[in-house]
């Protein structure tokens, strides 16, 4: 634990005030709740960061620096004290991380493979959280998109969990394709549309903790592999409860978050798409960049300063523009 960066008790405040967690379901010191306080508090904390932190990549393309930095004190300062603000998975699941531990959780990271397709996977460039309660082990995981895990999962052999009904998600323990030990096991993190679907693998992970240091190591392939989609591509992805209106939603306050998640707001480059109870309710397509930033202010609550703004012109990101993924 030498070393491991806490937020203050200041910082919680501020952080609980960001996720418009309600006052009266504020604790800053989790260590005297029963273990089905502490799971209730995990499923709160886990849904309204879902809501409320998007998972995205504005600041490789609307940043005259493009610099990821994963340290949880810039973080803070990102995702709390800018307006509607996210990350992809280093910067969103540690940040995370940083606040369960700062609350008192038996938390650890996870390196995880994102799956390819045809049972292949990646390198380690996901990482996720593992919670214990009361001797089971939790997955959380707030920096995937739309697929990932809604809600904390146990880690338990084919136990089903509901998604975002009614789609559905479970963990299942085997040897990955690519590995010549066959008698490792990697835990797999699946998902399918509904009950009697086919299960999807989204990403397997590891029991084994990763440290401050992997995660940094581990930021340069998302930041930096020009293979990724994230360094050519705007995305950002947050889930939806159902109290928010589909008009002008922005980021959901108080009251909508009383609801249950029941879908998510997926922007992929010049498409929004949001997807409700397992079926798509709305398609906006962005024919400028303005259109775009307008969306991202409008649905997610965020707002970029104008130097941010400037930052895409001329990149192949920028819709309209005549470089890669724009048509």
């Amino acid at each position: 634990m030498a070393g491991r960066h806490r937020y203050t008790s200041d910082q919680l405040t501020q952080y609980f005030d960001r996720i418009s967690l309600p006052t009266r379901h504020r604790s800053q010191n989790i260590s005297n709740l029963s273990p089905a306080d502490k799971l209730a508090y995990l499923n709160l904390l886990q849904k309204h960061q879902l809501a409320k932190v998007p998972w995205e990549n504005l600041t490789q393309h609307y940043s005259w620096h493009r610099t990821i930095n994963v340290h949880p004190a810039h973080l803070f300062t990102k995702i709390v004290l800018s307006p509607g603000r996210g990350g992809y998975c280093m910067e969103a699941n540690h940040f995370f991380h940083t606040v369960l531990l700062s609350l008192g959780f038996d938390v650890y990271m996870a390196g995880a493979r994102i799956h390819r397709g045809e049972g292949m996977y990646g390198g380690w460039t996901h990482v996720v959280n593992l919670v214990t309660i009361d001797g089971t082990k939790y997955l959380l995981d707030g920096g995937f998109g739309p697929q990932g895990p809604s809600r904390p999962l146990a880690v338990r052999e084919g136990k089903v969990g509901i998604q975002v009904a009614p789609a559905e998600m479970r963990v299942v323990r085997e040897a990955i394709a690519q590995m010549l030990d066959r008698t490792q096991r990697m835990w797999i993190y699946q998902h399918r549309y509904e009950e009697g679907k086919e299960w999807v693998p989204m990403y397997c992970f590891t029991e084994l903790e990763f440290i401050e240091t992997d995660i940094v190591a581990m930021n340069f392939a998302p930041w930096l592999n020009p293979q990724t989609f994230f360094t050519h591509k705007v995305v950002a992805v947050r889930f939806t409860t159902d109290r928010e209106p589909v008009e002008h939603p922005g980021s959901p306050g108080e009251e909508a978050l009383e609801g249950e998640i029941d879908g998510s707001l997926t922007l992929n480059q010049s498409v929004l798409k949001w997807r409700r109870r397992g079926r798509k309710v709305m398609e906006v397509q962005f024919s400028t960049d303005e259109e775009r930033q307008a969306a991202l202010e409008e649905y997610f609550g965020i707002v970029l300063a104008e130097e941010d703004r400037q930052a895409i012109k001329g990149t192949a990101a920028e819709v309209g523009s005549k470089g890669m993924g724009n048509d």
